[in-house]
C-alpha cells in the first residue's frame, strides 16, 4: 500500500477533477476599442521589458488554484455528487454518484465520465463492472429508494437498460461472483445464475434472507462477502456467518475484501476499518484508515494490489469542503495525506 501511496503523490500534478468550469481556464480578452491594434509601448531607456518567464535557477510559480483542484495528493477525482459506491477495475475504478453519474478513475489520468442512469426519485447503491468489461465495456448498477428495485446495464454512449426489477429496497449491493451476477436488495441476497449479459435476468435464486439492511457486497475470487446495518449495529460477514460487528456504528457503506483482509467504510464514523483476515476469519482488531481526513466514507473497493480507494458523501449529510465530493486513495493512519475539515 505505501508504494501506491508514493506513486498518488507522483500523480497528482496529473489528477484531475471530475467536472471543470471552462470559464475558469479561458484567457481573458479584453474588449475591443481604441488603440487595441497600436504597438505595445516601448519600455523606457535602459529598463528591461518584463518577461513571463522565470529567470534561470528561479522556482516556477505556483499553479493558479481553482474550485476543483485539491491539495491532497491522496484526492485523484473531486467535485462529484455523492460518492456512493465504488468498484475496482484493474488498476482504475468506476465510482458511481447517487444521482447516476459513473466516472472511471486512475492515479495516473484525469477522471473519465463513463455514462449515467436516471434514478427517478431513487438512488443508485451499488454498481459493478462486466466480468468481460475489456470487451463488452458494459456497467451494472443498482438503483433503489423508487418503488421496485433496478439493476440497470450501461454501455458508453447509449441509453441505460434494465435487466433485472426486484423488491422495494433503500439500499442494496451488487459484484459479479464467479461470473453470475449476484445483488442484494433490503436483507435478500439473490444470484441469477441464467443471465449472461444478453436480454434480462430472469429466475433469480435465494442465496440468503435476514442479513440486515445490505449496504454493499464485496469478492475476492470466488469468496463473497457483504456488508450489512443489523440490530447488533454495522456488520461485514459471509452470506452464512459473522465476521465481525461494530455496535457502536448504526451506519455501513462499501467493503473491499483481499487475500488477508476484508474492509468496511463506516460513514457516520468518517473513517474505514480494515481487518486480519485468515481462512475466512478476523484474526485480531480492525485497523481505522484515514480517520477524521475526508468525512463520510461511503463507497469502497480495492484498486490494483489491495489499495483501497474511498467514495465520500459529505454532500448527503456530511461537512463538505469545496472539492466535495471525492475519490480518494485511503492512507493507513500515520500515513501521508491530509483534509483539512476545518
Amino acid at each position: 500500500m505505501r508504494s501506491l501511496s508514493l506513486l498518488v503523490v507522483v500523480a497528482l500534478a496529473m489528477a484531475g477533477c471530475a467536472r471543470f468550469d471552462d470559464r475558469l481556464s479561458d484567457p481573458f480578452t479584453p474588449a475591443p476599442g481604441p488603440g487595441m491594434g497600436a504597438a505595445p509601448p516601448s519600455s523606457p531607456p535602459g529598463v528591461p521589458p518584463p518577461s513571463s518567464t522565470p529567470r534561470e535557477g528561479e522556482p516556477e510559480p505556483p499553479p493558479e488554484p481553482g474550485p476543483c483542484v485539491d491539495p491532497d495528493p491522496a484526492v485523484i477525482a473531486t467535485c462529484l455528487d455523492p460518492a456512493v459506491a465504488v468498484a475496482g477495475l484493474g488498476e482504475k475504478a468506476l465510482v458511481a454518484e447517487a444521482t447516476g453519474g459513473v466516472t472511471i478513475v486512475s492515479v495516473d489520468s484525469p477522471p473519465e465520465d463513463f455514462g449515467r442512469v436516471e434514478p427517478r426519485a431513487g438512488r443508485v447503491a451499488a454498481v459493478a463492472p462486466s466480468p468481460d468489461f475489456a470487451q463488452d465495456r458494459l456497467v451494472y448498477l443498482l438503483v433503489v429508494g423508487d418503488g421496485a428495485s433496478r439493476v440497470e446495464r450501461l454501455a458508453r454512449g447509449d441509453a441505460p437498460r434494465t435487466v433485472a426489477e426486484l423488491a422495494p429496497a433503500e439500499t442494496g449491493g451488487l459484484a459479479f461472483v464467479d461470473d453470475v451476477l449476484t445483488v442484494g436488495v433490503g436483507s435478500e441476497l439473490l444470484r441469477f445464475p441464467g443471465f449472461t449479459g444478453i436480454g434480462r435476468a430472469e429466475a433469480p435464486e435465494i442465496v440468503a434472507r435476514d442479513l440486515g439492511r445490505i449496504t454493499g457486497l464485496c469478492t475476492h475470487r470466488s469468496d463473497l462477502y457483504l456488508s450489512a446495518v443489523t440490530d447488533r449495529g454495522a456488520v461485514v460477514r459471509t452470506p452464512d456467518r459473522l465476521i465481525w460487528t461494530w455496535p457502536d456504528q448504526r451506519s455501513a457503506g462499501g467493503c473491499a475484501a483481499a487475500e488477508d483482509s476484508l474492509s468496511l467504510a463506516l460513514p457516520d464514523g468518517e473513517r474505514a476499518d480494515t481487518l486480519p483476515l485468515a481462512g475466512g476469519a478476523a484474526r485480531g482488531q480492525p485497523e481505522a484508515l484515514a480517520e477524521g481526513r475526508y468525512g463520510r466514507i461511503t463507497g469502497l473497493a480495492a484498486v490494483g494490489d489491495g489499495v483501497l480507494l474511498g467514495g465520500t458523501t459529505n454532500n448527503s449529510g456530511g461537512s463538505p469542503v469545496p472539492t466535495d465530493d471525492r475519490a480518494v486513495i485511503l492512507p493507513r493512519t500515520g500515513e501521508g495525506g491530509g483534509d483539512a475539515r476545518t
